[in-house]
C-alpha cells in the first residue's frame, strides 16, 4: 500500500475519533434546551426551593436515602460537608464539601439555567457535580443531575 492511503485512512479514523467524542461530551450540553418549570406558587416562584439561601441550607441538612436504591444515602450537614455511602461497601464512602451555586456562569462548566432552582456543587476528590434542587420538602428530595442524566430522588431519614 501506499504511504499516502495509510495517512488517509488514519486522519479520516482519526476524525471519526473527534466527531464522536465531541457529539457524545460536548453537544449535548451545547444543545441541551433552558428548563424551566411550568407551576407557580403564591410567591411567583415557579417552586418552594427558591426561598433565602440560609433556610434552604437548614431545610437540606440530614441525611437522606435514595429511592431508586436504598442501600445509598447522601448526608448534607449544616458545616457544608456531604457523604455519600452505600450500605454493604464501606469503600463506597465518600466525603466532600457541598455548596450553593451563587452565579452558574462563573462555574468552570457551562451549566443549563433550571429557574428559581437552587444549584447544588458536591466537590467530591476525584470530581465535583452539579444539581438543581427542583424539590425540597421536610421528608423528600429531587435533584436534576446537571452533569449527567436524570433526577435522584431521596426521603429523609433524619
Amino acid at each position: 500500500m501506499n504511504t499516502k492511503i495509510i495517512t488517509g485512512i488514519a486522519v479520516v479514523i482519526a476524525l471519526l475519533v473527534v466527531g464522536w467524542w465531541y457529539w457524545t461530551y460536548l453537544a449535548p450540553r451545547a444543545l441541551a434546551p433552558t428548563q424551566e418549570m411550568a407551576t407557580t406558587t403564591e410567591e411567583g416562584s415557579v417552586n418552594e426551593v427558591a426561598n433565602t439561601t440560609d433556610a434552604f441550607k437548614a431545610k437540606l441538612a440530614g441525611d437522606w436515602r435514595s429511592k431508586d436504591d436504598a442501600k445509598f444515602t447522601r448526608q448534607f450537614s449544616a458545616d457544608g460537608t456531604v457523604v455519600d455511602r452505600y450500605q454493604g461497601n464501606d469503600d463506597a464512602t465518600v466525603t466532600g464539601e457541598w455548596s450553593i451555586v451563587a452565579d452558574p456562569s462563573k462555574e468552570a462548566i457551562p451549566l443549563p439555567v433550571v429557574k428559581d432552582a437552587k444549584i447544588v456543587k458536591i466537590e467530591f476528590p476525584e470530581e465535583a457535580l452539579y444539581f438543581a434542587v427542583n424539590g425540597l420538602t421536610e421528608t423528600d428530595l429531587s435533584m436534576i443531575y446537571l452533569t449527567g442524566n436524570g433526577t435522584l430522588e431521596f426521603s429523609r431519614v433524619r
